[in-house]
């Protein structure tokens, strides 16, 4: 039943993200939380902080803040949600316009979320569902 709150929890914060709901995003983060999406420096997202892990509320609030200056929009939803025990991956499919471009980009990358009584404590973003799954120990 536990996995399944954790699925819950990480479907909670795609919706409050779609409806730009960044209170209850926060809400939903532990405030040591860690966002890492350090490997997506190689598929080129090309945001000049990418590399860059945060840490806590406000190293979300610079991250999200960075990231919808380059985005004139951007869609959250998810395609999946595979529950793995204590951790959760989101398997989504990015659609966005860049602000500076206007071009559309669509990309698929997959997210490991990481739970522990209730509150996102770390999520790391990785390039493909294969080694999202990979790093939660599951094995396509």
């Amino acid at each position: 039943a536990m996995s399944q709150e954790n699925v819950e929890i990480v479907r909670r914060v795609y919706a409050a993200a779609a409806r730009r709901d960044p209170a209850t995003v926060l809400a939903l983060y532990d405030p040591e939380v860690e966002l890492d999406p350090s490997r997506l420096q190689a598929v080129g997202v090309g945001l000049s902080s990418i590399g860059s892990v945060y840490h806590g509320h406000d190293g979300l609030r610079s991250f999200f803040r960075e990231w919808h200056e380059a985005w004139e929009s951007m869609e959250y939803d998810y395609d999946e949600l595979i529950d793995a025990g204590e951790r959760v991956i989101s398997v989504v499919t990015r659609h966005g316009r860049g602000r500076a471009s206007g071009a559309e980009v669509e990309w698929p990358l997959a997210l490991v979320w990481t739970i522990r009584k209730g509150k996102v404590i770390r999520v790391v973003w990785f390039p493909t569902r294969a080694e999202a799954l990979e790093a939660a120990g599951l094995e396509e």
